[in-house]
This record gives structure tokens, sequence and C-alpha cells, in this order.
């Protein structure tokens, strides 16, 4: 009888273990200098692609419940990460955009995560980069 494989394990130790080695610890294993939490970043992300969001549009970007969002907006704005503003067509919505630190921020998180995929990728052979890659969009969608 064939022994089953616990992909499913696997795969989350895998994935376990490259947040890890990745967004807790950069990739030369060294404390990561930039400590924002996934929400964090992923906020930030969203609103430089679409700046004068409401909460509600954070929200449902994420898929966060309307609490967590507002709380992740809030600690944001007390770090000067973020600016707020009324919404010219309706006062009582409040708009979100990027404060020019956030805007630094973002991109200085970007780069390492971009510095941390390369040093992962890299321990890999060119084919082996394009398939993973090809995988890891497949996913993604």
């Amino acid at each position: 009888m064939a022994e089953s494989i616990d992909y499913p394990a696997r795969a989350a130790r895998a994935v376990n273990g490259l947040l890890n080695r990745f967004l807790v610890r950069g990739a030369d294993g060294s404390a990561r200098p930039l400590p924002y939490n996934p929400v964090d970043y992923q906020t930030l992300r969203y609103l430089a692609e679409a700046p004068d969001a409401r909460a509600t549009d954070v929200a449902a970007h994420l898929g966060a419940p309307p609490t967590t969002m507002q709380s992740a907006l809030d600690r944001l704005l007390r770090k000067g990460l973020l600016e707020k503003r009324a919404s010219p067509t309706d006062g009582r919505a409040r708009l979100y955009r990027l404060s020019e630190r956030g805007q630094d921020i973002r991109a200085r998180i970007q780069a390492q995560d971009r510095a941390n995929m390369a040093a992962m990728l890299s321990e890999l052979p060119e084919a082996d980069r394009a398939r993973l890659v090809g995988y890891l969009e497949r996913l993604a969608k």
C-alpha cells in the first residue's frame, strides 16, 4: 500500500518557514528593520494604488472586518503614515491617502520584500524560478 503524502501539512510548514525567514527576519537572518504587520502593509499598498479611499473600500479590498480595518487605519494615522480628510461629495465620509512618510515607508517595505524574494529565488536554478513564480501567480488569482 502506497504511503499517503500530507501535501497540505508540508505546504503549510514551507509557507510558515518562508514567512518566518522573510517577514520576521530579513534575507540575511537579521531582525526585519521595518516592523509593519501584513495588514498595515496591504493597507499602505492599496492606498498607494487607490488614494482617497473610504475605510469600507479598504476593508472590502482586503477582505477585513470593518472594525479591524478601522483599527489599522487609526494605527497608521497615529504613526503619521496616512492622511484623512472629509469627502467633498459626502461630508460624513472620510477619505484616506498615504502621507509623504507613508509613501516612503511603503517604498522601503516594497524594496525590502523584493530583496528578500531575490535572495530566495537565487537559491533555485532559473527553470525552477520561472515555474515557482508561475505557480505563485496562478495561486494568487
